[in-house]
């Protein structure tokens, strides 16, 4: 769908199915390689930077674990599940890279076929040894991977013909970008006080009620986990509208809301084939990179080109979907 056809269905209030939606975003990135330098740079920072471990205090732990599974008066499958625990933990400070908290996949769609390091870099880790490093390295970098997350959906959305950042350019540009960084950090620090003040009272019912019938705490316990899939999914767009429209994190909330709940079974069949296709071709791309090194650099860019259509795609799908439902509200 080229750039006509969409301001066609824009201007006269129609949305785009989930296939056009898609099309359109891959149609419109084209060959605007510039948009592609963040997830390519934040890739190739995972990959030749020194890691930022946390292997030594997990170690640590690990070893206060496998401690206490010797002890003679513990239960045998307490032991075994004692030394699972600190198994995990040892691969866990192994493979984990604070740096990786630089890439805001999630929640601001940024591609990164690195960061999970499967192509560990190397040079010399940098080793993190207590929790207050950790969490002050672990804070800066998530920050700073924020910030970088809402400049490259930003300039995704200024090379679109629909949403307040398009064509923006110079210090209004900038200026929107700070302002939106800030609303993202508060609409993590909503979606955590939201979840606070559900979870910390069902914790509790939970663990009461496993007195008294543990069958039933423990559904209670997964269909906790399935309200939590809900309630992101209701959030789905909640980035998308607090960069492409400059709005609140307040704001943001509730028009994601809104176009989900108009858009259900749309948005779920997008949320799907679009994970899908990220995730079939990272994997795809992973396998290929893990044969040979010269094979790295071209799967991350390609990785970087299909996990920057898809973004473009939701950006497409989330703005023609709410002027759709604003227009039916209008009719």
């Amino acid at each position: 769908m080229g750039l006509a056809l969409l301001k066609e269905h824009w201007k006269a209030g129609r949305s785009l199915s989930v296939i056009d939606s898609l099309s359109a975003g891959f149609r419109f990135l084209g060959w605007r390689l510039e948009l592609l330098v963040i997830p390519v740079a934040l890739d190739l920072l995972l990959w030749l930077a020194p890691q930022f471990s946390i292997a030594p205090m997990t170690s640590e732990l690990a070893n206060w674990y496998r401690q206490m599974s010797a002890i003679e008066e513990m239960p045998p499958d307490m032991a075994i599940m004692t030394q699972q625990v600190a198994d995990g933990l040892e691969s866990l400070g192994a493979n984990f890279n604070l740096l990786s908290s630089l890439v805001s996949t999630t929640l601001l769609h940024v591609p990164s076929l690195l960061i999970s390091g499967v192509q560990p870099s190397t040079l010399p880790d940098i080793e993190i040894t207590t929790p207050g490093e950790a969490l002050v390295f672990w804070l800066v970098f998530s920050l700073l991977g924020l910030l970088l997350g809402v400049a490259y959906l930003g300039l995704a959305a200024r090379h679109l013909p629909i949403g307040a950042m398009s064509g923006l350019s110079g210090r209004v540009f900038i200026g929107a970008l700070i302002r939106q960084w800030l609303q993202v950090i508060a609409f993590i620090l909503l979606v955590a006080l939201l979840l606070l003040a559900i979870y910390v009272p069902l914790s509790v019912a939970i663990s009461l009620l496993a007195l008294l019938s543990p069958a039933f705490s423990s559904f209670l316990a997964v269909a906790s986990g399935g309200l939590s899939l809900i309630i992101f999914f209701y959030l789905y767009f909640a980035t998308a509208g607090i960069v492409m429209d400059n709005l609140s994190a307040l704001g943001a909330i509730k028009r994601s809301v809104q176009v989900v709940r108009a858009n259900f079974f749309a948005t779920l069949g997008f949320a799907v084939l679009s994970t899908l296709i990220g995730l079939g071709i990272s994997l795809l791309l992973l396998q290929m990179a893990n044969t040979a090194l010269w094979v790295v650099t071209p799967a991350i860019l390609l990785n970087a080109y299909v996990g920057t259509g898809l973004a473009m795609a939701l950006l497409i799908f989330y703005r023609t979907r709410y002027i759709s439902s604003e227009a039916e509200i209008v009719r």
